[in-house]
């Protein structure tokens, strides 16, 4: 995926942010009415969630790596859209189908409990970073694609980046959702996330689409190389 296409996902996913972290960011200290002050609440805490996203993509793009075969890159693209496929389904459409597993109930419970202490301490630079840093790291669909994405770039670092960027696109609605709560209202909400799904599968099918191109791909080298070995006679110089 290009770089980019990080700044657009991220974009409209924040929409999807704002219903979801929303709530999140509305209980975030408020230790000053002045628009500076609460103008730097916001970036800082926004600044903590995008580093953990780079983190995340840094991780990830570095374990995209070990697939350097182009068979392999193609199985894990065609693997993470069927599997974004999945999770949108279930989440979105088929939200009475749950999905137990103890190791994430529990990730995100020691998430949660790490967030209450935090916001319970004085109202600091630092707390503002740590508790955005902890935003990134609860489970969201949204942010399973840019992972997604992540896993299929070159090298770790342009892993970092893409999730950077997708983190970036996400800023304007997230900064905005903390200085004016009332700027969102429900049903301006609830009409945008109506599209989200169908954005998801949108970009899983991308994903599937982008596997089967690098499978044909494989396919014909190998078809290539087949007729240059049938083709070389003996005695003859290959070239």
């Amino acid at each position: 995926m290009e770089s980019w296409t990080a700044l657009i996902v991220g974009f409209l996913g924040s929409f999807h942010c704002v219903g979801m972290c929303g709530p999140i960011a509305m209980s975030l200290p408020r230790n000053s009415h002045r628009l500076g002050t609460l103008l730097s609440n916001a970036i800082l805490y926004n600044s903590g969630r995008i580093l953990t996203y780079g983190c995340i993509g840094l991780l990830f793009g570095y374990l995209g790596t070990r697939f350097t075969m182009i068979a392999f890159q193609a199985g894990l693209s065609v693997s993470l859209g069927i599997l974004l496929v999945l999770i949108i389904v279930q989440t979105y459409w088929l939200p009475q189908v749950r999905m137990n597993l103890p190791i994430l109930s529990a990730w995100n419970s020691f998430v949660q409990r790490s967030y209450q202490k935090l916001i319970r301490m004085n109202p600091s630079r630092m707390q503002f970073i740590g508790m955005g840093g902890l935003n990134g790291l609860l489970p969201c669909p949204f942010v399973y694609m840019g992972v997604a994405a992540a896993i299929l770039s070159p090298s770790p670092l342009e892993g970092a980046l893409y999730m950077l960027l997708f983190g970036l696109g996400t800023f304007p609605a997230m900064i905005l959702m903390y200085l004016s709560p009332q700027i969102f209202s429900i049903g301006i909400r609830s009409k945008i996330q109506a599209a989200y799904p169908y954005l998801g599968v949108l970009l899983a099918l991308l994903f599937i689409l982008r596997g089967l191109i690098l499978f044909d791909y494989e396919w014909t080298q190998q078809i290539g190389a087949n007729i240059d070995l049938f083709c070389t006679f003996p005695g003859s110089n290959s070239p």
